[in-house]
Parts: structure tokens; C-alpha cells; sequence
């Protein structure tokens, strides 16, 4: 789990049953920004990934799984030197026991990246 250590959640939204706004803190001294890259750290786009998936199974307080990514789009880099404190939007929808889970990251105009995942509840 990347929470509580690489990233902090500030706030969080329950717009309805179906969309939520986050708004999350990023670890800057965290050992992966040491790794990717040295002095000139990069947010991993699978840090990106995790990040959705383990706020989505906050939100729902039940631990969900990638079942499927439909489509990833890395539009910009997250600097976290830059950029400490970025959005997620989420918007889902419940089928078969499956949640299609779309996510907009962003700060302010920019948009980081765009993910359209399958998420499915992991076997305890």
C-alpha cells in the first residue's frame, strides 16, 4: 500500500454513489522519487495507478483489486517538487460485480493523466 506513506489524503468528496473527488499530498523524500529519477523526481505512472485503485477501495472501504486497465494516458509528468498536492476524479459504475472506474488527475488546468480501469473486490 502506497497510502499513509507515499501519499496522504487531504481531503475527499462523496459527490453522489457514484463519483468522489480526492485531493492528495505526494511524499517528495519518499524513496521511490530517489529511484525515479535522482534530482529530478518523476511520479511512476504505476504509483498513478495504485494511487486510484487504493482510493477507490477508501472510498468504498472494501479492498478492490485491478481486474482490468482499459486505457492509461500520461499527459504530463507529476513533479512532486512541483506539484506535492494533486486531484483525482472519479466517476464508476457498477457491473456484474465489476466497478469500471474512470480517473482524471489533475491540479488546477493541468491534467496529468486520464485512466479508465476495471476494479473488482479481492477474495479476503
Amino acid at each position: 500500500m502506497l497510502k499513509d506513506d507515499f501519499f496522504l489524503i487531504l481531503n475527499y468528496t462523496g459527490i453522489d454513489d457514484s463519483n468522489a473527488d480526492f485531493t492528495i499530498s505526494l511524499n517528495q523524500d519518499h524513496i521511490i522519487y530517489q529511484a525515479h529519477f535522482p534530482n529530478n523526481p518523476i511520479t511512476p505512472g504505476v504509483c498513478i495507478i495504485q494511487i486510484a485503485q487504493e482510493l477507490f477501495s477508501f472510498f468504498k472501504q472494501t479492498d478492490f483489486g485491478i481486474k482490468k486497465l482499459k486505457s492509461v494516458k500520461f499527459t504530463h509528468p507529476i513533479v512532486p517538487t512541483v506539484h506535492n498536492v494533486v486531484n483525482f476524479k472519479m466517476g464508476w459504475q457498477e457491473n456484474d460485480a465489476t466497478f469500471q472506474v474512470k480517473v482524471i488527475v489533475y491540479t488546477g488546468d493541468i491534467i496529468f493523466s486520464k485512466i479508465n480501469m476495471q476494479l473488482e473486490e479481492k477474495d479476503s
